[in-house]
C-alpha cells in the first residue's frame, strides 16, 4: 500500500518512499507539501522518470526531519515542528474554524472570502520508510491537536472509535485528566488512521511519546514543558545506568514544578512531624495483578525533593533518606536509581521510596479560597493557630 487518505475532510495522505517516487500520483492529488520523516537526504531520489527529487521536487514545499524509527529516537520534540508544517499545508491557519459556520450577519463578502480560503488549502503527503510507524506518529499528533474532542474519551468514549476496544461511558462526573486518558486518546486517533491505513503501527517508544504529546496538550513548544522534562531527565537517568553510574545532573521536582494549592495527602515524619512530601510529588505505581490489593503496598514512591539533595550529590546508585530535620534525621525510606520491587509487586524505576511504617499521611481537604470561593472577612485563613 503506496499511498493512502486519511479520512475526514483534511487532504491529508500517509506512506512510505515508493509513493514518493511516483511524482504523478502526488501531482494527481494536488499534493502541494511533503513532509520526510527519515534519517538521510532524499535530494538523491529519483522518480519513475529517473528524475532526481532535487528537479521533481521543487513542485512541492519540503520539510525533512531527521529521525530513525526506533523506540529511544526523540520524535516528542520534533511534533510541535512536523503538527506546524501539517497545518500549513492544509490551510489549518485559514480555517481554524470552519467547522464551525459562518453566521449570517457577516454577509456575502464574509462568505466569499471564506471560499477563497477553503481554495488555497493544499494536500500534505506524510511519509517515512514504509508509511507504517514514523509518518503516522506525525499523523496521529496532528489529528489529536486538531481535533481533540473526536479522540478525547471523556467526550467521545473510545468505543465508538473502536467497536473491540472495551471502555467505559465517560460522565461528566467522571471526567479524567489528560494523563489518565492519554492512551485511549492515542489509540482511537490511530485506530482512525487505520481505516484506510491498516498497516499503521507506531512503534512502543513512539506510542508512549504521543500519550506524553496529548497529556502536555499538544503544545507549540515542547522543550519547555515539565512533561517534557521529566521524560527527558529519564532519558539521561537510563543513559547513565547503562554504563552503571548514577546520574551526573540532579532534578527536583519541587523546585521545578510549584503546586497549584497544598490540599490533598501530605506525608509527614513519624517521628518530628516535619513535611516531607506533598500530594502533586506522590507518584502512583501499579500493582502486580497477583497482588492488586493497595492494602499490601509498604511504601509511597515520591518524586526526587530537594531536601534528598544531600545523599544523592554523593553519587551514590542506592542508599538510605533521612528525614532532613536536623534535629531528627530518623531513617524515613531509602532509593535506588535503578529501581526496585514494591511489596504489592508494582516495579518502580527510578524508587524514591518513604515507608509507611515511617511516616504519617495528613489530608488536608481545600479551603473555600483555595477552590475559588470568596470568602466572608471573618472566615478568612489567618496566620497562627486557633
Amino acid at each position: 500500500m503506496a499511498l493512502s487518505r486519511i479520512d475526514g475532510q483534511d487532504e491529508l495522505f500517509v506512506g512510505g518512499l515508493w509513493a514518493l517516487r511516483r511524482s504523478d500520483s502526488l501531482t494527481d492529488r494536488r499534493i502541494t507539501h511533503v513532509l520526510s520523516l527519515v534519517p538521510f537526504d532524499i535530494s538523491s531520489l529519483k522518480n519513475f522518470k529517473d528524475e532526481p527529487w532535487i528537479d521533481y521536487g521543487k513542485d512541492f514545499r519540503h520539510q525533512l526531519i531527521d529521525i530513525d524509527d526506533v523506540e529511544d529516537a526523540d520524535l516528542l520534540i520534533e511534533l510541535p515542528k512536523a503538527v506546524r508544517f501539517i497545518e500549513e499545508g492544509l490551510g489549518a491557519n485559514y480555517m481554524q474554524h470552519a467547522d464551525e459556520g459562518v453566521s449570517i450577519e457577516k454577509g456575502v463578502e464574509d462568505l466569499d472570502m471564506t471560499e477563497k480560503k477553503r481554495k488555497k488549502k493544499g494536500g500534505v503527503f506524510v511519509h517515512c520508510a514504509a508509511g507504517k510507524s514514523r509518518s503516522v506518529s506525525a499523523v496521529v499528533a496532528y489529528l489529536l491537536r486538531r481535533y481533540p474532542s473526536r479522540f478525547d474519551p471523556n467526550i467521545t468514549p473510545t468505543s465508538i472509535s473502536d467497536p473491540t476496544h472495551d471502555t467505559t461511558t465517560q460522565t461528566t462526573a467522571e471526567k479524567r485528566s489528560r494523563k489518565d486518558t492519554a492512551q485511549e486518546a492515542v489509540h482511537a486517533a490511530l485506530t482512525f488512521v487505520r481505516r484506510t491505513r491498516p498497516m499503521a503501527e507506531p512503534n512502543e517508544g513512539f506510542m508512549e511519546q504521543l500519550a506524553l504529546w496529548w497529556e502536555m496538550e499538544c503544545p507549540n513548544d515542547v522543550e519547555s514543558h515539565p512533561v517534557y522534562q521529566r521524560w527527558a531527565y529519564k532519558r539521561e537517568i537510563d543513559e547513565n545506568l547503562a554504563v552503571g553510574q548514577a546520574p551526573t545532573r540532579l532534578r527536583f521536582e519541587d523546585e521545578e514544578t510549584q503546586p497549584q494549592d497544598d490540599s490533598g495527602l501530605s506525608l509527614r515524619c513519624k517521628k518530628c512531624r516535619r513535611t516531607l512530601v506533598t500530594a502533586p510529588f506522590i507518584m502512583n505505581h501499579k500493582p502486580s495483578d497477583k497482588q492488586s490489593s493497595a492494602s499490601t503496598c509498604q511504601h509511597y514512591f515520591v518524586e526526587p525533593l530537594s531536601w534528598m539533595r544531600g545523599v544523592l550529590e554523593q553519587g551514590e546508585l542506592n542508599g538510605r533518606l533521612l528525614c532532613p530535620n536536623d534535629k531528627c534525621g530518623a531513617g524515613v525510606g531509602r532509593y535506588d536509581w535503578k529501581g526496585f520491587r514494591c511489596s504489592c509487586g508494582g516495579w518502580v524505576t527510578p524508587a524514591f521510596s518513604l515507608q509507611k511504617a515511617r511516616v504519617d499521611d495528613v489530608v488536608k481537604r481545600p479551603t473555600g479560597q483555595s477552590m475559588g470561593i470568596r470568602m466572608p472577612p471573618g472566615l478568612a485563613p489567618r496566620n497562627g493557630n486557633l
